[in-house]
């Protein structure tokens, strides 16, 4: 399943393969994860080695404090005889942890960026983006509850423009 990655302000799409390899904006990457201790990590990209290391409050890459956040991958919006339509996208979590916060209510209108709600996993708070401007169509899930990677989060409708 691909994912949209914001780091240092730069998005990119991570797609994790089924040989364990790392697919980043379509580049491929040999990659091994060990763990240390509780949640510190030893990741290797391509002979690389940095230390990760994940708490309540922090993300850091090799001492390096970073803000990372984690969308669904949904692909840009077609086209269709010049004019674009409504679309309904089922949101869905990118990783399995805790719903922490809901940020909006059903029929609440939202900007492209806005934040919807805050999943908690491996100690981290991810933040779910609206993909695009539009309409809260309905919510699937409840503050505290526990979701699997892929569960629906919540529907959504997009403004035609």
């Amino acid at each position: 399943m691909k994912k949209r990655v914001t780091y240092r302000n730069r998005e990119y799409i991570f797609e994790i393969l089924p040989n364990g390899d790392l697919s980043i904006d379509g580049e491929i990457f040999s990659t091994t994860v060990d763990q240390e201790i509780n949640s510190v990590y030893k990741v290797t990209v391509n002979d690389q080695t940095f230390t990760v290391e994940v708490s309540s409050k922090d993300f850091r890459i090799d001492g390096e404090n970073v803000d990372i956040s984690i969308k669904p991958f949904i692909p840009k919006r077609v086209i269709n005889n010049g004019s674009q339509k409504k679309k309904k996208i089922n949101l869905k979590a990118p990783i399995p942890g805790k719903i922490a916060q809901i940020l909006v209510k059903e029929g609440d209108i939202v900007d492209k960026n806005q934040e919807l709600m805050i999943l908690e996993a491996m100690k981290m708070r991810n933040r779910i983006f609206s993909p695009d401007k539009g309409i809260v169509k309905k919510i699937c899930v409840k503050e505290n509850s526990i979701v699997e990677q892929d569960q629906k989060l919540l529907e959504f409708e997009t403004f035609p423009n």
